[in-house]
């Protein structure tokens, strides 16, 4: 016998179960018994079973293609990660220890599923993990699945707890006592993400077909069941630059991939050939989509947004879908068909829900709720027939205008992240989840990229148990896809950069201790382990957070420094306030702390170009617009009014006079200062906007449906910073303001900015009665607008 670190090797080399450490007293000497070996882990002792000299075996061709795929799945992620190729059979020897893949009626020949690892009765798709370990006999674990899908969530789940060892190549199984580990079934039906082979998203459209493969993998190990496409409707559309084949070849790729392991396709496919000028002629869109559905060898779903984009109105819609729906079932028979009202406004909601509360039409299968529906999940499920399954479609891939924006961002970070940058955030998006689980049967994602990759965690896994705890899943998301050395320090910083975002960002002490922490976690990687696309993500964004704080306060003082120069304007000559405000401005902030971190973040995007064709910049890397996962192109935008303040400073020094120029520039520090009695509010900006009535909160409503929020335009240079960021409200929900203790003998002036990307027709009544102006919409650019108080 040998005594290996972390190994019990007996004399026919057979590696049944390992204790890291000091030698326990074993059972007996080598032999048919088993020796304990016990190690202290952070004060524990921890059990490890080894599997590293096992082999996979499966019921063969009597198994279900899935379990097949699961077995070469589990085979490959432990050759990926530990470098050891397990080989997969359908005999086993008594000597061997063993993962076995079974289903009941599916038992690998001369083996019989121990009472007790059967997978849970009345779930398909719910499996039992169970180690079967006698003194006298090799570990075996078993994989039992209520269906061939249910293997690979099996496999899933084996691969989150295996410590998988690349140097010295070892897999074990830790902390595990024999007899039945998990018994699991999924709370929802519907569990997947979307994934569009198209120019939009950041990163999807520059994958081959192992690249998804590999990423669907990845997916399944959270327990996803489905993937919705986004097919083109041309079957000539030529690829991108960077498309490695053309769309149309693309989705008969990824269906017939989907298929060969039995997981449903979803196609999202917006009406956006509709001609509006002529509603009836809906031969050529038929024709279309009868030639993609027939290219399909695999669709169980066809998923149709009544807008955004494909605006149609409810008396064109819901016909054509009744058309749409034999064309989709002439081919795929069993097929479902759902709908979501997007971009329907009050009238049009009105009509769709009362065409289907009267017709409750057969060839509807669901609806779906969206981005962009006027109405609450709660009262769209109150008004659709309760025939009809219900379904989410959440956005959990962007961070303003967009469905679910964080709460309060600071304003620096919605500049230089702008809408889709790497946004891990665990508890906001177990938080929305499990807020309205109970509304629908599950949900399918909408993602643009790998950008959001840890929410599509949280969501499978909710969606599979939404009791499990976020720190849990995060620690399985590390041990998964990261380290399983550091999965508790990675769970660890997930969590702080979900804190980064939170208040102020000037005050906020959390980025520093998070880019601390993932430095800390970078340098222990090493070399390969710093290869891996999903640590490069995590500290590219640690970075990006402190790198984009330093330069807030920076510029900050740069901006408060020209200020007090410019107030000075009476006093030392408008010529030289001027002069020394603008070099001021003019001067880029910089030091060698933040010179460093820039490469470092130029490096990284070029890392995860490379690993994962992550589109960080539209001149480097093909990104399909700034606010499509561009950071790098954004990294660098001015946090202060220096671009206003230096046009503002030119249009000054344009008045024919010393005192006009002067008091023109002395005008600009006072820009927020309202005078005695007054006030001002900076909405948008959370930290200065102390009259907004925020209404149900993001709490109850992270959607934002019945609430105010803060939110933000389209950022430019010429303006101030305060008319990119705006509070604002959605559907004709009122914005509200309330101003306690004012002088009822004094007047009061109100100067106010409208601005905001949707150009909302505004009316402003004080104590609901008395109107200060009636309907008007705000001006491009922002203008003041002054309106007397009664």
């Amino acid at each position: 016998m040998t005594n290996n670190p972390g190994m019990l090797v007996c004399p026919a080399d057979k590696v049944f179960l390992v204790r890291e450490g000091g030698w326990n007293e074993p059972h007996s000497s080598c032999g048919p018994n088993i020796g304990v070996q016990t190690v202290k882990t952070r004060g524990l002792n921890k059990v490890m079973w080894s599997f590293s000299e096992s082999v996979i075996v499966t019921a063969g061709d009597a198994a279900h293609r899935a379990e097949s795929k699961a077995a070469i799945m589990l085979r490959d992620e432990i050759r990926r990660r530990a470098g050891i190729e397990l080989t997969i059979q359908q005999i086993l020897s008594p000597e061997s220890p063993a993962i076995i893949i079974a289903h009941r009626d599916r038992v690998p020949t001369g083996l019989t599923i121990p009472e007790g690892a059967h997978a849970p009765d009345g779930s398909e798709e719910g499996y039992t993990i169970y180690l079967e370990a006698a003194e006298d006999a090799p570990p075996r674990l078993w994989l039992a699945g209520g269906s061939g899908r249910a293997a690979l969530f099996a496999v899933g789940r084996l691969l989150r707890w295996l410590e998988l060892h690349e140097q010295g190549g070892s897999v074990s199984l830790p902390d595990s006592q024999p007899g039945r580990l998990i018994s699991t079934s999924p709370r929802f039906p519907l569990r997947g993400h979307q994934l569009g082979y198209r120019s939009t998203p950041n990163t999807y459209d520059a994958w081959n077909t192992a690249q998804f493969e590999q990423y669907i993998r990845d997916l399944l190990v959270f327990g996803a069941n489905c993937i919705e496409l986004i097919p083109s409707l041309d079957p000539h559309e030529p690829p991108t630059e960077i498309m490695p084949l053309a769309p149309w070849e693309m989705n008969i790729q990824l269906s017939k991939l989907l298929d060969s392991y039995d997981l449903d396709v979803w196609a999202w496919l917006p009406n956006s050939d509709w001609n509006p000028k002529q509603p009836d002629d809906w031969e050529a869109m038929l024709a279309s989509r009868d030639a993609l559905f027939q290219s399909m060898p695999r669709l169980d779903h066809l998923f149709i947004p009544g807008g955004d984009p494909g605006d149609m109105q409810p008396e064109d819609l819901l016909p054509f879908l009744e058309r749409l729906a034999g064309t989709l079932r002439k081919t795929h028979p069993n097929a479902g068909l759902w709908v979501s009202p997007q971009n329907f406004g009050e009238r049009k909601l009105e009509s769709f829900y009362e065409y289907l509360q009267k017709r409750q039409p057969e060839w509807l299968t669901g609806v779906v709720f969206g981005p962009w529906i006027h109405d609450t999940m709660t009262h769209v499920r109150q008004e659709i027939p309760s025939k009809y399954r219900f379904r989410r479609y959440p956005d959990i891939g962007h961070c303003i205008r967009c469905q679910y924006p964080v709460p309060s961002w600071d304003n620096a970070y919605a500049i230089t992240l702008n809408r889709e940058p790497i946004n891990p955030l665990p508890l906001s998006q177990a938080h929305i989840h499990n807020l309205f689980m109970h509304i629908g049967e599950g949900a399918l994602t909408y993602s643009e990229g790998v950008n959001d990759d840890l929410n599509k965690t949280i969501w499978s896994e909710l969606l599979w148990d939404p009791e499990r705890p976020v720190h849990d899943i995060l620690k399985e998301y590390a041990r998964a896809y990261i380290s399983a050395e550091n999965d508790n320090a990675i769970a660890d910083g997930i969590l702080a950069l979900e804190e980064n975002w939170k208040g102020p960002l000037p005050a906020n002490p959390v980025p520093k201790q998070t880019y601390s922490a993932w430095r800390k976690i970078w340098q222990n990687a090493g070399v390969s382990g710093r290869s891996n696309w999903r640590l490069q993500q995590t500290y590219f964004r640690a970075i990006c957070d402190v790198y984009t704080q330093s330069r807030l306060i920076g510029e900050t003082q740069q901006e408060k420094n020209a200020l007090k120069f410019l107030s000075q304007a009476g006093e030392i000559g408008s010529k030289e306030a001027a002069s020394l405000a603008e070099e001021i401005l003019s001067i880029r902030y910089s030091s060698q702390e933040l010179d460093e971190m820039h490469k470092l973040i130029f490096e990284l995007g070029e890392a995860l170009w490379s690993n994962i064709g992550m589109q960080l910049s539209v001149k480097l890397y093909h990104a399909d617009g700034e606010e499509r996962g561009a950071v790098l192109d954004t990294i660098d935008k001015p946090l202060n009014d220096a671009g206003w303040l230096l046009g503002r400073i030119n249009t000054a020094m344009k008045h024919p006079t010393e005192e006009e120029r002067a008091a023109e520039l002395e005008k600009l520090p006072l820009w927020t200062k309202p005078g005695p009695g007054g006030f001002y509010d900076d909405l948008g900006n959370p930290s200065m906007e102390p009259h907004l009535i925020r209404g149900e909160g993001w709490e109850r409503d992270p959607g934002f449906v019945l609430s105010a929020q803060d939110a933000f335009g389209e950022e430019n240079i010429e303006y101030r910073n305060s008319w990119y960021h705006l509070g604002t409200t959605l559907y004709a929900t009122p914005l509200e303001m309330k101003y306690a203790d004012l002088d009822p003998n004094a007047r009061y002036q109100l100067k106010v900015v409208y601005h905001g990307r949707f150009e909302a027709v505004m009316r402003l009544t004080a104590n609901g009665s008395h109107q200060i102006h009636g309907p008007l919409r705000g001006t491009i650019p922002p203008s003041v607008m002054e309106f007397s108080i009664p």
